[in-house]
């Protein structure tokens, strides 16, 4: 493969300030030069340039080094240098000897200045040109893809290479395989936390995105089985044909031609007897049960296996690990593996126990990745078998707080008891969480009436968002405790029976003095009970008690407003009608009333101005009608 190019990644440019430090440097030189040029004369201006860049240049050349010996590579990159300073320095030449003589020679300043400006312009187009071409060229050449290679946990092996491969243009895809994924004993595993054993427990050989050449048209892929003590090397041709690109829509502030395309995830499995199945999402595009061996030396073998198990801890150890190979041989957990991969089941599954807006995401033997809904996996369909069943809540955001991981092995063998019962082939998995913590979980398998209970699972529950999710569905219950209470107040108020209308206030602010609802509630209970003074001189500790609920605070100004209303002290009412209004100015109804007022009060010209606004605002009431009809004025004849 040393002809074949594979995909480097060439990262964006930007035009960095950095460079005014340089150009600074230079212009502060010429500004010294200038002096040297206007009141000494030019061997001394042309000494100076010279000394400047030794010194610089010596500094910069012997920085860090052992040696300071002057060498030919220095003497040149002074030489360098310095004539770059003298270059620069002719338009300072050029000015002073105009100030001198008045002799100006526009065609060489004209040139100087041309070569001063154009250089760097040329150097900065070609150096983003250059980079906008190799980005659109690498995007136009491969497409991208999410590469996933998995096998059987104990189907130890060390994989050489995998690549897609466009032949007749010697390119192919850039898949760094690093084969350092540590198989750790029974003992290590119980030491770890749930999360951290299962990620060991369940992690790929390799993912990540790669770039895979348009037009491929070979698939390769080499490894050695150390269980199998086989070699296999595979080079079959690849259906491009079969996957289906589209193009890449992200990042946004990225050209059409540089996002390029992409592919959806693809996911190699590699099995035992060198079969594999290459596919994406919805499509099989490589599969092969089985493939011959390719003989390889002993040498070569025992580096491999050596490689191999330096990525270990405990089977670091030759004999430990000479142990687990002959344990691994001598069981047929592989085997039974491979054929549970492509069983398909109808089965469906509820829950007990848990909040009803949760739903699943189910990860099952196919490795395949699901989202359902509690209805629908309540519902029997073919299906593979679930490896993982993952809990998310909908609450204020989506929380992904809980994961069964199950056994699929064990599962199996519950599967074929129950189904062996009789001849109903539709298996139902019932999880019934028994506490609150979600932990002491009851998983049964139920079919052909006869059940068994299913132990062989492990949760793991995101303590930090399980948290979350109780505290929010704690503020919810209380909530609507709170709504029922202030409902069954205003009940009792409607009924005109205060005395118990008071209880279920004083109820409300036991459990949440806060509350500014209830406030507003015993606002209405003072006035029907004790009139308009007692409820009047109250009015300040109701404004107080309310104002970090501006909604609540606002509809007690207006209650006030109102009532004032109702003792015939329109004057009095319209301040608390504008705070009102000032504290919530998207509510209507009190735009109305402040009119009302001003309608009352024999102002027209104001009653028709907030009726017009409280009628914009899509409020509409009798009193709104009868303002804007008599155009503000009161109708005293009627009243």
């Amino acid at each position: 493969m040393k002809n074949y190019r594979s995909y480097k990644r060439v990262d964006p440019v930007y035009f960095s300030g950095e460079i005014f430090f340089p150009v600074g440097l230079l212009f502060v030189a010429a500004l010294i030069s200038y002096f040297l040029l206007y009141f000494i004369g030019l061997g001394f201006a042309v000494f100076f340039n010279a000394a400047i860049s030794w010194c610089g240049y010596f500094y910069f050349y012997y920085y860090a080094k052992s040696s300071a010996s002057i060498s030919f590579e220095f003497v040149f990159g002074v030489i360098m240098i310095t004539a770059l300073l003298l270059f620069v320095d002719y338009g300072v030449y050029a000015l002073v000897m105009y100030q001198k003589t008045g002799i100006f020679n526009g065609l060489y300043f004209s040139i100087w200045f041309a070569v001063l400006l154009g250089a760097p312009l040329v150097y900065y187009a070609h150096y983003f040109g250059s980079n906008h071409y190799a980005q659109v060229n690498l995007a136009s050449t491969y497409f991208k893809a999410f590469f996933s290679v998995y096998h059987d946990r104990e189907l130890l092996m060390y994989i050489d290479s995998a690549a897609f491969v466009n032949s007749s243009k010697y390119l192919i895809s850039d898949i760094k395989l690093e084969n350092n994924i540590c198989f750790y004993s029974e003992e290590e595993l119980a030491k770890m936390e749930t999360q951290t054993k299962y990620y060991h427990l369940q992690q790929s050989a390799f993912s990540g995105l790669i770039h895979i050449p348009f037009d491929t048209d070979r698939f390769q892929i080499s490894w050695f089985s150390i269980v199998e003590d086989r070699y296999y090397k595979i080079d079959v041709p690849f259906p491009i044909d079969k996957l289906e690109i589209e193009e890449e829509k992200y990042p946004l502030d990225e050209p059409k031609n540089i996002r390029g395309k992409k592919s959806k995830r693809i996911y190699l499995h590699i099995y035992q007897n060198g079969g594999f199945k290459l596919y994406s999402d919805d499509t099989v595009l490589l599969d092969f049960e089985a493939n011959n061996p390719t003989e390889i030396s002993e040498e070569l073998k025992q580096e491999k296996i050596i490689t191999h198990r330096r990525s270990h801890n405990y089977y670091d150890n030759e004999e430990h690990f000479s142990k687990l190979i002959e344990s691994i041989k001598n069981s047929n957990n592989i085997q039974e593996r491979f054929e549970l991969k492509d069983k398909l089941v109808v089965w469906n599954l509820e829950f007990e126990g848990l909040d009803k807006r949760n739903y699943l995401e189910i990860n099952d033997n196919y490795f395949k990745y699901y989202k359902i809904e509690k209805e629908d996996i309540a519902q029997p369909a073919l299906r593979h078998l679930p490896k993982k069943i993952i809990f998310v809540h909908r609450g204020s955001y989506l929380r992904t707080w809980m994961r069964v991981h199950i056994d699929v092995q064990k599962l199996n063998q519950k599967i074929e008891e129950v189904l062996s019962a009789g001849s109903e082939n539709q298996v139902l998995f019932f999880l019934d969480f028994k506490d609150a913590a979600a932990k002491d979980l009851v998983f049964t398998v139920l079919a052909n009436d006869k059940k068994v209970i299913f132990t062989d699972w492990e949760i793991e529950i995101d303590e930090y968002r399980k948290k979350e999710i109780d505290e929010e569905q704690q503020e919810k219950k209380d909530d609507d405790t709170k709504r029922a209470l202030l409902k069954e107040g205003w009940d009792f108020v409607f009924a005109k029976n205060y005395e118990e209308a008071q209880k279920k206030c004083d109820t409300l602010l036991a459990i949440d003095p806060q509350y500014a609802s209830a406030y507003f509630l015993e606002t209405r209970i003072l006035w029907y009970t004790k009139g308009f003074e007692a409820s009047f001189n109250k009015r300040q500790y109701y404004f107080a008690k309310t104002q970090h609920e501006p909604p609540v605070n606002a509809l007690i100004y207006n209650n006030y407003g109102c009532i004032l209303d109702r003792e015939l002290r329109y004057e009095e009412s319209l301040p608390y009608f504008e705070k009102a209004i000032e504290i919530n100015p998207k509510e209507p109804i009190f735009v109305c009333n402040l009119g009302e007022m001003y309608y009352k009060l024999k102002e027209p010209e104001k009653a028709l101005k907030e009726a017009r606004r409280a009628k914009m605002m899509g409020y509409e009431s009798a009193m709104l009608t009868e303002i804007i009809t008599n155009k503000g004025k009161i109708d005293l004849i009627n009243q």
